[in-house]
């Protein structure tokens, strides 16, 4: 901001000095003058243009701007958006609740039809019974995969010795032989489940090719046994004697590490058959329509509960906003009051700023006429009054607004002393609103449940 300069620096800026000594020179001023001179009236027009001008200027942008701070306050605004809160809840909360409705009544009728399902299922299978089967499939999995892995370390130990590879070898050879007892579970388990079935003739279809999977997977136990011994003999021809000595002798294995191998392969066969069987409910397709059933159910409850939250968190939001806005008008208000505290402090401020330029007028007078008397070798003629300011030509600063804003300064003051009392009846009806849509849901709920069938009365 422009400040009242020194009075050195103003003498240096006027050029005092040589407007003496150009004076002088042309018997400026008189001896026995009375009135100031040009040079001494032009220092006045000076302060008053430059300097006092220069403030002004500064001091009125300085103004602006604080009445300009001021007219973006909406206090007024955001207090009755407060008191108004119960028509704004209920606006943004119709909305929601709509959806929430329409939401639950479709995962019910979801729901629904898929009891229906199984009932149906039930009836057309003379199933009285819940379904019994495994509800986590992890532990199935690592079951299933903690006997695959048991299997080929075992087996690959025995092939491993007749294996051009070595231990890598025989590995991958036991590893080939446990994913193929493996295939044979899936379908043993698969065959022997629906030889449960109600259908007479999917019943005998089941019971033949469990029959022909049981066969042909002792067959291949038994062969892997008698390649096993062939191994030793001769790994180049060890396939062709298996199989020969598989069609003549099936039983004629005299290795004892082969029968170990044939054991092995044969306990993996059935504890992986027996695990694929009792993952499932016996009757098939039972579990898959029960899992189904009770997903939906989750996802019913799931909806119930989501819908709750979701209410909550609609609530917390507005909460929030509330709480903001609150904050917001104790802010605007505080700083609507300092901004006209402020107004004034400048509008204090340039008047002293006029006082101290006429004290710089003054010692510029005063070293016009001390420095023209040293000039001219004698004292100054005049010791009148020094210039004085037109104070009725010095620019005045605009402060339109700054009486209304303290009128309306007034009015916020009202606003804030009730402002409490707003802010604990917004929440209050928020509390009140959430709690008649969270009685609604439950009571919709019990509705559509009773509607549905979902329980009994």
């Amino acid at each position: 901001m422009t400040s009242i300069p020194a009075t050195k620096a103003a003498i240096s800026a006027l050029k005092i000095e040589q407007r003496v000594e150009r004076d002088v020179k042309a018997g400026i001023p008189e001896l026995d003058r009375r009135n100031h001179t040009e040079s001494e009236e032009s220092m006045r027009s000076y302060v008053v243009r430059e300097i006092i001008g220069r403030v002004h200027e500064n001091r009125q942008r300085e103004l602006d701007k604080e009445l300009a701070d001021r007219s973006a306050v909406d206090i007024r605004q955001l207090h009755q958006e407060m008191k108004n809160t119960e028509s704004l809840v209920e606006k943004s909360t119709a909305g929601r609740l709509a959806n929430l409705v329409s939401g639950l009544k479709q995962r019910a009728q979801e729901y629904a039809a898929l009891r229906m399902d199984l009932e149906m299922f039930r009836q057309r299978n003379g199933l009285t019974r819940e379904a019994v089967y495994r509800e986590s499939k992890l532990l199935h999995y690592a079951l299933i995969f903690f006997i695959v892995i048991m299997e080929t370390v075992l087996n690959a130990f025995f092939l491993s010795k007749g294996s051009d590879l070595g231990l890598v070898g025989g590995f991958f050879q036991a590893f080939i032989i446990s994913m193929i007892n493996l295939g044979f579970a899936v379908f043993l388990a698969f065959s022997l489940r629906h030889c449960f079935h109600q259908n007479p003739l999917r019943k005998i279809g089941a019971g033949t090719l469990f029959l022909g999977v049981l066969v042909t997977a002792i067959v291949f136990v038994l062969g892997v046994g008698h390649y096993r011994e062939a191994l030793e003999a001769n790994p180049f021809t060890a396939s062709q004697v298996a199989m020969t000595t598989l069609q003549a002798q099936p039983l004629g294995i005299q290795d004892f590490n082969s029968w170990i191998m044939v054991v092995v392969s044969g306990i993996a066969l059935v504890l992986l058959a027996a695990k694929f069987f009792v993952v499932d409910d016996r009757y098939p397709g039972y579990t898959a329509i029960t899992r189904r059933v009770k997903q939906q159910q989750r996802m019913w409850r799931e909806a119930h509960e989501d819908a709750i939250e979701s209410v909550n968190e609609m609530a917390e939001d507005i909460q929030e906003s509330i709480s903001e806005t609150e904050k917001t008008i104790r802010a605007q208000f505080i700083q609507f009051k300092a901004s006209i505290e402020r107004s004034e402090e400048i509008h204090r401020h340039y008047h002293e700023d006029i006082i101290k330029a006429q004290g710089l007028l003054d010692e510029l007078v005063r070293y016009y006429q001390s420095y023209s008397a040293r000039m001219m070798n004698r004292r100054s003629a005049y010791f009148g009054e020094l210039l004085r300011f037109e104070l009725d030509k010095l620019p005045q600063l605009n402060t339109t607004g700054l009486a209304q804003h303290k009128r309306d300064l007034a009015t916020f003051e009202e606003v804030m002393d009730a402002l409490d009392q707003s802010y604990s009846e917004a929440l209050g009806v928020v509390n009140r609103r959430c709690e008649s849509m969270q009685a609604s849901l439950a009571a919709l709920v019990d509705t559509l449940e009773l509607d549905h069938g979902l329980r009994r009365a």
